[in-house]
């Protein structure tokens, strides 16, 4: 599951949810850009820190190179949900090798429900985290039921497989993506069928 209080778990809260706009095309890119640089930074930043800390500071004279941690960004369309259609990007940070990542998850969604609140909610499929499901990302519709669900960054074993739906959903169970988010991973599974059964992995 994704880490909480003890690790960090919400790493950098997310932008304000921003006004809907006319061309997702171009929304979509700009949560690519933002997530990226901010889950780079972020990164970065606890790398740097996490490496000086019960560490003599180092002379002038001596540098010691940062490592910098690498970024992936998929876009996958979300499964329609009734009326409703969107598109989802993941945003990841993980240093070579690294068995721990960060990952962010937001989209935008089409034929919703002016004024309605919507979320992508999901959880760890391990049979260990016994929590409520997750808040992956919010957005309110706007009058012509388009929304920018905004998302956080997240620290989680890079191994470990997430699912997430919209919610509220006119189906149930809903139809949603899972896969190894903190990889960049996901694959879509139909409406009616449990998020974690294992299947056929894509980008």
């Amino acid at each position: 599951m994704a880490e909480r209080e003890a690790d960090a778990d919400v790493i950098a809260a997310g932008p304000e949810p921003r006004r809907p706009v006319r061309r997702p095309g171009g929304l979509v890119l700009l949560l690519v850009l933002a997530q990226a640089v901010a889950l780079a930074v972020a990164v970065a930043v606890a790398i740097h820190y996490h490496g000086q800390s019960g560490r003599p500071y180092p002379a002038a004279s001596q540098t010691t190179p940062l490592v910098l941690p690498d970024v992936t960004t998929v876009v996958l369309a979300l499964p329609a949900d009734g009326a409703v259609r969107g598109t989802v990007v993941i945003t990841t940070a993980a240093l070579p090798g690294a068995t721990r990542g960060q990952f962010t998850v937001s989209a935008i969604i089409t034929g919703g429900t002016p004024g309605t609140f919507y979320d992508l909610i999901g959880n760890d499929c391990s049979t260990a985290d016994p929590l409520p499901d997750d808040v992956w990302a919010t957005g309110q519709a706007s009058a012509n039921g388009t929304a920018s669900l905004v998302g956080y960054a997240w620290t989680g074993a890079v191994a470990d497989r997430y699912w997430l739906v919209l919610d509220p959903s006119p189906v149930n169970p809903p139809p949603g993506l899972s896969g190894p988010f903190a990889e960049g991973l996901a694959a879509s599974f139909p409406a009616g069928q449990a998020p974690c059964v294992t299947g056929r992995r894509r980008r």
